[in-house]
């Protein structure tokens, strides 16, 4: 098979998938963290001798050779590539507070916040303007100036973000014609309330404003609903392709209640799930750690979804989405395959852990092989059970 038949063929079975057909196979999406990938290029010799994870995020004109070698050893049914990165170039020149980068390389969101209690009335009037205005100079300091250099200096940043981020995608064009990966376009979003515990009011404080102020919070989480909608759409959404999928990763739902996750996480992202499928395009939901307390309430969003899960039963989600999967919509399966197997058992184990797992969430399709999370390691044995794994799901799972 040629590389374009490949390419044909892939994205055929992630159509059928997403729509509700039975594929010719499981696809397979592995992806491991671009952190990973880096330190396995390194190992390998890609990397040039004296070269750090660190260093090499500073050197977009060296990804593409990672990438490709990555790509060239593993097998996957989409790229393995830079993921949602950030980019270490955009926080420095901001002087940023909320993303950092360690000595290792990897870059790492601290507990921060920038809107104090008694801001939510103001911020709730318009939060694009007193973001710009007053929360994002607390985030990155040197925006912390007069309105004229402000302007200057976040042009650099952009200007130099977008830069590295064309380098990804030329990269990336050049691995997807080499290898035969299928066309794809995505999108980013993030739920209201996990947006205001993450950046705007911390982990810690969102659960004193719970308490405190109820009501604002609700108010701040249903106003922000359009900024969301922005984000994970663009500014022309009927411009976007019909197999365009937006990624939003979930965060608070395993440390609230469900009376909380009722009342203050729901309903907002209702709006937003409903305002991303109106366009006819799918999400892809990364359930981090364990929901299934919540499960009957996610099993309401409406459209093509896809939901990646770290923790849970298997069981009970299957035959949830068998039974219950609200009407005209489809819901997909990924996840619940742990890592750690990699680390842990040797190739044969590897692979029959995946036909148990198959058993259970792949009858009937509905279903696309991938991780509980990320790969952040590709160290041995991780590489050679991934490379058995993926190539035994290749050649041995169709329907």
């Amino acid at each position: 098979m040629d590389v374009k038949q490949l390419s044909e063929e892939r994205f055929q079975i992630y159509q059928d998938v997403y729509s509700g057909k039975i594929p010719k196979r499981i696809p397979v999406t592995t992806g491991p963290a671009f952190e990973a990938t880096i330190q396995y290029a390194i190992t390998k010799g890609v990397v040039p001798a004296g070269k750090t994870r660190r260093d090499v995020y500073w050197e977009p004109e060296s990804w593409y050779d990672i990438l490709d070698f990555a790509n060239s050893e593993f097998y996957g049914d989409t790229p393995i590539s830079t993921g949602a990165i950030r980019l270490p170039i955009l926080y420095q020149i901001l002087d940023a507070k909320s993303i950092m980068q360690s000595e290792s390389g990897v870059m790492q969101h601290p507990e921060v916040h920038c809107l104090e209690p008694e801001e939510y009335d103001d911020f709730i009037k318009d939060p694009m303007t007193y973001m710009i205005e007053v929360l994002m100079p607390r985030l990155y300091p040197a925006l912390d100036t007069t309105p004229g250099r402000r302007a200057m200096i976040f042009a650099q940043a952009v200007k130099a973000n977008a830069d590295h981020m064309g380098m990804i995608g030329a990269a990336m064009a050049k691995i997807n014609a080499k290898y035969g990966f299928p066309k794809s376009a995505s999108g980013r979003s993030t739920a209201p309330f996990d947006y205001m515990a993450d950046f705007l009011r911390s982990f810690s404080n969102i659960n004193k404003d719970m308490r405190r102020c109820p009501d604002k919070l609700l108010a701040a989480c249903d106003a922000i609903v359009p900024l969301m909608l922005r984000e994970g759409l663009g500014t022309d959404p009927a411009a976007n392709p019909p197999y365009y999928r937006i990624s939003i990763p979930l965060h608070m739902g395993s440390f609230i209640s469900n009376q909380q996750f009722e009342k203050f996480w729901y309903p907002s992202m209702k709006k937003v799930m409903d305002g991303l499928v109106a366009y006819g395009h799918g999400v892809d939901l990364f359930v981090e750690d364990d929901w299934m307390r919540h499960m009957e309430y996610m099993n309401e969003f409406t459209g093509s979804i896809r939901y990646q899960f770290e923790k849970g039963d298997p069981v009970y989600v299957k035959k949830l989405f068998t039974e219950s999967t609200p009407k005209g919509s489809v819901h997909t399966i990924t996840g619940f395959y742990k890592s750690d197997n990699l680390r842990y058992l040797n190739a044969e184990q590897c692979i029959d852990e995946a036909k148990k797992l198959f058993d259970i969430v792949a009858a009937g399709g509905g279903y696309v092989f991938n991780f509980d999370k990320g790969l952040f390691s590709l160290e041995e044995p991780v590489a050679t059970n991934l490379k058995a794994l993926t190539e035994w799901i290749r050649d041995n799972t169709d329907y």
